[in-house]
């Protein structure tokens, strides 16, 4: 416990540099596409896999209030043969163990081996295996509740992974929810 707080303290100490905050042009873009496709107009997940993995880089963007309900880490796919200080690499390929870009559908809520998880549905040509892959939203024990840069999250096989409580907390905005649109994007490509 003491740790976790000495840890904490040193990251918010560290942390004063960056501000992670969602790319304005990027919720617009998320604004119309929801408007153009029929999708849920309240709400949208976005994911900046260019701040580094400690960062908090997913945010619950609430459409009505133009404001962030929830930021928080979460961890990008590892890869093969990857060392932790590589910036993330993205494919759309079974067996990659990376993240995809692009914009998905957060599709139906299941209890899986993790909990409480949601599975995607890639809209672009960039992600439309997420399925295929098993590409889900989940809470996972690697993954920090709150910002620890400069230390690095865990990894993931790909999946969209976060702290269990703050997995909750996803799970209440979505849960009563359909077509809620999940844009992973990397702000530095």
């Amino acid at each position: 416990m003491i740790t976790t707080f000495i840890l904490l303290l040193i990251s918010k100490i560290l942390n004063r540099g960056i501000d992670c905050k969602p790319d304005g042009a990027r919720i617009e873009e998320a604004w119309k596409y929801v408007n153009d496709h029929q999708m849920d107009r309240h709400i949208c997940i976005m994911v900046d896999y260019g701040y580094p993995s400690g960062c908090n880089r997913l945010w619950v963007w609430d459409f009505d209030d133009e404001e962030v309900l929830l930021e928080c880490p979460v961890a990008h796919g590892r890869g093969h043969n990857s060392k932790r200080k590589d910036p993330p690499r993205f494919s759309n390929e079974e067996e990659s163990w990376l993240s995809s870009l692009g914009k998905c559908r957060i599709a139906e809520r299941y209890q899986g081996r993790f909990g409480t998880s949601y599975r995607l549905d890639g809209l672009e040509e960039s992600n439309s295996n997420l399925r295929k892959r098993a590409i889900v939203i989940h809470a996972y024990r690697t993954v920090p509740q709150q910002s620890i840069f400069p230390l690095p999250s865990g990894r993931s096989k790909g999946c969209i992974m976060v702290a269990q409580k703050n997995m909750d907390l996803i799970d209440e905005y979505l849960h009563d929810r359909k077509d809620v649109l999940l844009y992973t994007y990397c702000s530095n490509e």
